[in-house]
């Protein structure tokens, strides 16, 4: 019995050293290690966004809209929009100028979900800041299918010259516990 214990111990403290190694990668990925300076200029709001005479933000469809402001990277205003039960996407409107930024549409999730190598169906969850230019995606998985283990993936991006650049491998775990 002695010896089976031993061997849970020992399986048991590798397996908490190896996750200590992985939060440790993970603590290099700090908001405040990629800086941006906030813009405080003139906003110019894209084309497909207006306001109404009573103050209420509006996307061109007409359906209800978040007043335009810098939320990631310094200047640039990203937000999550749904577009149905299972849908979601990510816009990113480059405030000084009014310009979309399409890199952001590798996080969007339609009907049918985005998939996995490994076949499971995710949907993203974005972090970020304005005064920061590092982007963390977390990967819900199986999240809408019940009958299959749910589990949670990350990655970290950085934005450079308008273009997001991967900076570490995927996690296999997630750490960003608030909503973005």
């Amino acid at each position: 019995m002695k010896a089976k214990c031993g061997i849970c111990f020992r399986i048991s403290l590798v397996a908490t050293l190896a996750l200590n190694a992985a939060w440790g990668q993970t603590r290099q990925f700090q908001f405040e290690a990629f800086p941006a300076e906030v813009y405080h200029g003139r906003i110019h709001v894209p084309k497909w966004l207006h306001k109404l005479k009573d103050g209420e933000w509006v996307y061109i469809s007409g359906t209800a809209a978040s007043r335009p402001e810098v939320t990631f990277a310094g200047e640039y205003d990203l937000e999550g929009r749904t577009c149905g039960t299972q849908c979601r996407y990510y816009g990113m409107t480059d405030l000084r100028t009014g310009v979309d930024v399409p890199a952001i549409g590798m996080f969007d999730g339609a009907e049918p979900l985005p998939t996995t190598r490994d076949g499971q169906s995710y949907l993203t969850i974005l972090y970020f800041k304005p005064d920061s230019r590092l982007l963390i995606a977390e990967y819900l998985l199986n999240f809408r299918e019940p009958d299959k283990p749910q589990s949670c993936r990350q990655r970290y991006f950085v934005l450079e010259d308008g273009k997001l650049k991967p900076i570490s491998k995927t996690f296999m775990f997630c750490t960003e516990k608030d909503e973005p």
